[in-house]
């Protein structure tokens, strides 16, 4: 049974806050988390499971049509089909094309942090393996793509805007966890850090692959490696600009 947002366990054992509650407003996108974080804190039972495969089908559905024909190239019947259910099931588990579309990347951030890094870390560089293993797996390539898709289909921004938040506040409620850092100071480390990174989500910055050949600056927004990214803005955060 899905319990309400105040009561649902959050990752890491974190209770949702009213916070937490007005983040998740916008379409049964709470529904969706909450089911993931239901795996995540305990071991699903089999209607659980086949619920979030489920919801998963309809997800990656709802996304691979989104980039195949765009936001508006599709219908919510395709979507269902495509994932091989019904629009009766679609509507069980979203509200729009926009609510499906970000869960491929709301179920990614919140298995996440599954684990956390190991607490002897200093503080700074904890976080820093927090937010590398939050952005890796494949979460920010389709962080970018999402930004992509909304820039041609506006009513998408605000769900996107949801998923950087939570990416934010699923960082906040693992260091709140430990006990060598205050609320004041976790508050202003993840604000730092985190404010940071839209400088990427937002397209300022691009990250590349690894592999991939560094962009001139007359090319467009400059590029970095996710790692080089990250090493540098949390170097800043330790020895300042």
């Amino acid at each position: 049974m899905i319990v309400s947002p105040m009561e649902q366990p959050y990752p890491q054992g974190i209770l949702f806050t009213g916070q937490e509650q007005d983040f998740f407003s916008i379409g049964k996108l709470s529904h969706w988390a909450m089911l993931c974080n239901s795996c995540t804190m305990s071991e699903p039972t089999l209607r659980e499971s086949k619920r979030q495969a489920t919801g998963t089908a309809l997800a990656q559905s709802a996304f691979d049509l989104a980039q195949e024909r765009g936001v508006d190239g599709f219908t919510l019947d395709e979507v269902a089909a495509r994932a091989g259910y019904s629009r009766r099931t679609f509507a069980n588990y979203y509200t729009g094309k926009e609510d499906a579309i970000v869960a491929v990347a709301v179920e990614r951030v919140v298995h996440a942090l599954d684990t956390t890094p190991d607490d002897d870390l200093p503080l700074v560089e904890w976080l820093h393996a927090v937010a590398r293993q939050q952005l890796s797996g494949g979460l920010l390539d389709i962080l970018q793509q999402l930004r992509s898709l909304s820039e041609g289909h506006p009513p998408l921004r605000p769900h996107l805007l949801q998923v950087q938040r939570l990416i934010r506040q699923s960082a906040l409620d693992a260091i709140l966890m430990r006990r060598d850092v205050s609320p004041i100071n976790a508050h202003l480390l993840v604000g730092a850090a985190y404010g940071a990174l839209t400088s990427v989500l937002e397209g300022h910055i691009t990250i590349r692959p690894a592999e991939a050949p560094e962009r001139s600056s007359h090319e467009g927004a400059p590029s970095m490696t996710l790692d080089s990214f990250l090493n540098l803005t949390f170097a800043h955060l330790r020895d300042g600009f």
